[in-house]
C-alpha cells in the first residue's frame, strides 16, 4: 500500500510540473504590456525578495509585467527540458560551461553600449569580467558572494581563545590555528559524546574553498585543462576531510548530505556548532540568533585566497521575443535601487562602488556582524587577477567532483591523492568534449 501510494504521488508530481511547464497558459497580458518570464532558483525568503523587486521594477517600468518561475528544486534539469520544448523563460540563470557556448544566451553588448545609465566604473574592478565568456558579455554581476568564516563569539570566550579576526590581525590566521582551534571547541560528554562540534561543513561545494585557501589550482586559467593531481590541491582537500576522519573535530558525512542538504547553518544558529564557511547570504539566515557571532577571513596558508562563485550566469534566452524589455529587467537588476532592496534582505553584498561607500544605504546594523567589512576585504582579494572563482567547468565535470569523489574522499574510502588521480582522466575527458569546437 505505502509503495501504492508512493506512485500515486510521484505521478501526480510527474503531471503537474508537466502542466505547469507545458501546458498550462496564462491569461493573456493586457494589450499595453509586455511579459518578461524570469526563472531563478530558491524558496520561500528567496521568493520573497524577488517578489519585492518585481514591485518596484513595475513601477519603474509600467509597460512591463516580470512573471516569476521559481524553481526550488532539480532546477538545471526544468530549465534544459524549456529549452528542449522551446519555450525558455526571457531570463534565467544557466551555468556558463553548460549553455554559453551553445549559443543559448545573447550577447549583451549592443544593449549596454547605447543604455545611458550603464558606467563601468561604477562598479568594483574585476566584477564585469565575471559576466563574459569568449570577450562577449552576457550579464553584468548582481552581487558578491565571498566566502568567509562565520563563528560563534561566545564559544571563544568561554574557551579562552583569541578570535579569528584577531589571530589573522597578527598573520596567525593558518589552517594549523584552526585545527588547533577546532580541538579547543569541540565538546565531548563524560562517555565521549560529542555535544558540539567545532566545525562543520557548509554544502559539498565548500570542497573548492579548501583547495584555493591552499593555495591549489585545479585547473588551469581558463578551465579547459584538469591538473587535480597538483600538490596543494591533494594537500587542501586531504586537510579538510582530515578534520573528521583523524582530528575528530566535525562529523562525517551525514544522511542529510547524502541527499544534498547541509545541517551546517542550523546547527550553527542553535550553537550545536562553534565555526563553519559560507557567504553574506547566511547573514539573512541567521537573524535570531541567541549566541552573538562575527565573521573572519578563511584560515589561509601562503599564496592562498578565499573564493566564490562565478559558474552561474543569469541572462537573455537567444530566442525570447522580448529582447528589450528582457534586457530591461536584467539591467534593473543589478542596478542600485535593487542592489539596496536585495542587500537589505541580507542576501549578498552589492558590487556597485557607491553602496559599498555608503552602507547605511542597505546595510541593517542590528542584524551585520561587527567584522561585516571582511566580506569586502575578502571579495578585493578575490577578485584580484587571476580571479579565485569556484571552477567554471560543465555541470556533469562539476557534480562528479563535488558529489561522487569529495564524498569518497570525506568518508575515508579513498586518500585524496588517490582519488583526485583516479578523477583527473574522465574530468578531463568532459573538457574535452565540452570545448572542442571553442577557439
Amino acid at each position: 500500500m505505502k509503495k501504492l501510494a508512493q506512485i500515486v504521488l510521484w505521478s501526480l508530481i510527474v503531471v503537474s510540473t508537466i502542466w505547469a511547464f507545458f501546458l498550462y497558459r496564462p491569461e493573456s497580458p493586457p494589450p499595453d504590456k509586455t511579459v518578461v518570464t524570469f526563472a531563478i532558483w530558491g524558496g520561500v525568503a528567496e521568493r520573497h525578495a524577488w517578489e519585492e523587486l518585481i514591485a518596484d521594477f513595475e513601477k519603474r517600468h509600467p509597460d512591463i509585467l516580470v512573471k516569476l518561475q521559481l524553481i526550488p528544486l532539480k532546477y538545471q534539469e526544468k530549465i534544459l527540458a524549456l529549452l528542449a520544448a522551446d519555450i525558455a523563460p526571457d531570463v534565467f540563470t544557466v551555468q556558463i560551461a553548460d549553455m554559453v557556448p551553445k549559443g543559448v544566451l545573447r550577447p549583451i553588448d549592443d544593449f549596454l553600449a547605447k543604455d545611458p545609465n550603464f558606467n563601468p566604473d561604477d562598479f568594483v574592478p574585476g566584477v564585469l569580467e565575471l559576466g563574459k565568456w569568449e570577450g562577449k558579455t552576457y550579464n553584468i554581476p548582481s552581487a558578491l558572494g565571498p566566502l568567509v568564516l562565520f563563528y560563534n563569539v561566545r564559544h571563544f570566550r568561554e574557551a579562552g581563545l583569541k578570535t579569528p579576526n584577531e589571530y589573522a590581525a597578527e598573520g596567525k590566521w593558518n589552517w594549523d590555528t584552526f585545527v588547533h582551534c577546532c580541538k579547543v571547541l569541540t565538546k565531548r560528554d563524560a562517555s565521549g559524546h560529542v555535544t558540539r562540534w567545532g566545525y562543520r561543513m557548509y554544502g559539498e561545494w565548500i570542497m573548492w574553498l579548501y583547495v584555493t585557501i591552499n593555495g591549489g589550482q585545479p585547473f588551469r586559467s581558463n578551465f579547459r585543462v584538469a591538473q587535480l593531481t597538483e600538490p596543494r590541491t591533494v594537500e587542501g582537500l586531504q586537510r579538510a576531510a582530515d578534520l573528521a576522519l583523524v582530528h575528530h573535530v566535525a562529523p562525517g558525512v551525514s544522511p542529510e548530505e547524502l541527499a544534498g542538504m547541509s545541517p551546517a547553518w542550523q546547527d550553527f544558529k542553535r550553537g550545536k556548532v562553534s565555526m563553519m564557511h559560507c557567504g553574506p547570504w547566511m547573514v539573512a539566515r541567521l537573524r535570531g540568533m541567541e549566541d552573538p557571532y562575527d565573521v573572519a577571513p578563511p584560515p589561509t596558508e601562503p599564496g592562498g585566497r578565499s573564493t566564490f562563485s562565478a559558474s552561474a550566469i543569469t541572462g537573455i534566452w537567444a530566442k525570447s521575443p522580448h529582447p528589450e524589455a528582457a534586457y530591461k529587467w536584467l539591467s534593473y537588476m543589478w542596478s542600485e535601487p535593487a542592489r539596496i532592496i536585495w542587500s537589505r534582505l541580507g542576501f549578498d553584498i552589492p558590487m556597485l562602488k557607491r553602496l559599498i561607500e555608503h552602507k547605511e544605504l542597505w546595510m541593517d546594523p542590528d542584524l551585520a556582524p561587527p567584522h561585516f567589512d571582511v566580506f569586502f576585504d575578502v571579495a578585493q582579494q578575490v577578485l584580484k587577477k587571476p580571479p579565485s572563482v569556484m571552477p567554471i567547468i560543465p555541470t556533469e565535470a562539476n557534480n562528479y567532483l563535488t558529489k561522487d569523489v569529495w564524498q569518497m574522499i570525506r568518508m575515508g574510502q579513498k586518500t585524496a591523492a588517490e582519488a583526485l588521480a583516479e578523477a583527473q582522466p574522465k574530468v578531463q575527458r568532459i573538457l574535452d568534449e565540452t570545448f572542442a569546437n571553442q577557439p
